[in-house]
């Protein structure tokens, strides 16, 4: 908050004997979650678009006074998406008049609101941030205009089914031609992305899944476990921390098991960004056994444009105890991964932002 001086008030004081001292009206700062449309706006004002540098924080960092931080993260009932309210929080602690607005996005569409310049921060992962730098995949052609920031998260594929599903991996799967009825998130996402992925190597696409008596639903995590738990699906596919809150109530609710994939299609995944990972007997109730599987790592990038000292801030927070120890709260999975600077340098596909790279080289972790 701004100290006001002796002689600023005087004046004021004055100003308002002669016909009344004008102000604003102070805007509401706290970065809280949004409703309905998915937005969170810190200030509960409209984001007009960039903000004037006209003033500095007792940070040290000199933050603007007045900025729009515009963040996309992932679904709204998801831990990324609380990653960017927390980012607000921090950011709103340090310059109330910043508008932090949180929405909601996915990690490919993220990266290309990124490059145009119509947000600020955003999350997306390994893999797919490969993909844009080579102009592969779902990207026609390569992709610029945004920097990395930092790993945050490793994110593990889950695919849980019904234990009456006949079933226990996409080989099985595929052979069976099972009427599969799973839901993979949003259009898009890393999820879907990678759902389509493995389905193309064993060379299947939605359009057989419908053909099997199956279907593919396009919804957030908690529109999919309520679907899930009700009966209307048979599977959820997600990509996700381990453990994972989501899961852990779907099983706790009804009786379910993981789908895995066999080593042939783990080592061709790994050739295309992806990490080779287990989930271990035990980690959600009635898995007993071992589940092979891949994984990618969450990266928060920023757009070229995007204000030195915030994004500064921004990693310094995501870097800091106080960070990790907010975020570890809202899944165990960010605390599991994010140990300091240089877990947060592991797995960067693109350059750093000036303001991340600053950062680093004051911690240590990044030589001059």
């Amino acid at each position: 908050m701004k100290k006001v001086h002796g002689w600023l008030l005087a004046v004021c004081m004055l100003a308002m004997l002669l016909g009344g001292c004008g102000q604003d009206g102070g805007k509401t700062t706290e970065a809280a979650g949004g409703q309905g449309d998915g937005n969170a706006t810190a200030s509960g004002q409209e984001n007009t678009g960039g903000g004037e540098n006209t003033g500095g924080s007792e940070s040290g960092s000199s933050l603007p006074e007045f900025y729009d931080l515009t963040m996309t993260f992932g679904a709204e009932t998801g831990s990324v998406y609380a990653m960017g309210i927390q980012i607000g929080e921090y950011i709103n602690s340090l310059a109330p008049d910043i508008t932090c607005t949180v929405k909601v996005g996915a990690a490919a569409s993220n990266l290309s609101l990124l490059s145009s310049g119509d947000t600020v921060i955003a999350h997306s992962q390994s893999d797919t941030i490969h993909e844009a730098l080579l102009g592969e995949g779902s990207f026609p052609e390569k992709l610029s205009g945004f920097y990395s920031v930092a790993s945050v998260m490793e994110s593990v594929l889950h695919v849980a089914v019904s234990s009456d599903v006949p079933v226990n991996s996409f080989a099985e799967l595929v052979e069976q031609k099972y009427p599969l009825k799973v839901s993979v998130g949003a259009q898009g996402s890393g999820i879907e992305s990678l759902f389509r992925k493995i389905l193309s190597y064993y060379g299947v696409t939605y359009d057989d899944i419908a053909s099997w008596g199956g279907k593919v639903e396009y919804l957030n995590i908690g529109d999919a476990s309520t679907l899930f738990t009700d009966g209307q699906l048979n599977a959820v596919a997600v990509l996700a921390g381990v453990p994972y809150s989501s899961i852990s109530e779907i099983a706790a609710s009804r009786e379910i098991k993981l789908l895995s994939l066999d080593t042939e299609a783990v080592d061709w995944l790994c050739g295309q960004g992806y990490l080779s990972k287990t989930i271990a007997s035990g980690t959600y109730n009635g898995i007993d056994a071992d589940t092979a599987s891949v994984g990618v790592v969450i990266t928060v990038c920023a757009a070229e444009s995007a204000d030195e000292n915030v994004v500064y801030e921004i990693t310094k927070f995501l870097n800091s105890p106080e960070g990790i120890e907010i975020l570890g709260n809202v899944n165990s999975g960010f605390a599991s991964y994010m140990t300091g600077p240089e877990s947060s340098l592991a797995g960067l596909e693109a350059d750093l932002h000036p303001g991340a790279a600053r950062y680093y080289k004051e911690a240590g972790a990044l030589q001059e």
